[in-house]
């Protein structure tokens, strides 16, 4: 791994066992959420339907299977759109990925930051990319940055308001 590479999983590495000391307690700052455990003090819903127990929905520009993640009164998901998508797979050169920042009350999209896949990208076969895309990683958030990772476009930073402040590449194997 290339030294930047090392950097940028060492900082991530350190940000998600920190989050917990730098996020307020109904924040969902990461994968499984505070603590990663999964569990919340907060009850849950027991009833689900296309309309019980909804606050909003909304249409992404694509597809992903992330977590979305809480912070403050916003939501941030990962979608991908171009190619991969069953029933029009498209070219791989047509790949973006997109952090979609959602205000958490109303459900409307704050903003989008549409990113370009960096080539070669893997191919939409299987087993991995067809059973998850290209946007299978939860962002995480420290309070004051959000970080994704986007495959071999590598690890990406953006302050709150959606403004890309730095990008390292982290490699170029699957």
């Amino acid at each position: 791994m290339h030294r930047s590479g090392f950097r940028c999983l060492f900082t991530l590495v350190c940000l998600t066992t920190a989050l917990p000391s730098l996020v307020s307690a109904a924040d969902w700052p990461r994968f499984r959420g505070i603590n990663g455990s999964g569990v919340t003090d907060d009850p849950a819903p027991l009833k689900w339907s296309a309309t019980e127990n909804v606050k909003w929905k909304l249409e992404l520009p694509g597809r992903g299977t992330s977590s979305p993640i809480v912070v403050g009164d916003r939501v941030y998901v990962t979608a991908y759109s171009g190619y991969g998508i069953p029933g029009g797979e498209g070219s791989i050169e047509d790949l973006k990925r997109h952090l979609v920042c959602i205000d958490r009350q109303q459900g409307t999209v704050l903003w989008t930051a549409t990113i370009a896949a960096e080539l070669p990208e893997d191919p939409y076969t299987p087993p991995g990319v067809t059973a998850h895309g290209y946007a299978s990683h939860s962002p995480v958030c420290d309070g004051e940055r959000v970080y994704v990772f986007f495959g071999k476009t590598g690890v990406l930073a953006f302050d709150l308001d959606g403004k890309e402040l730095w990008r390292r590449g982290v490699g170029t194997e699957s």
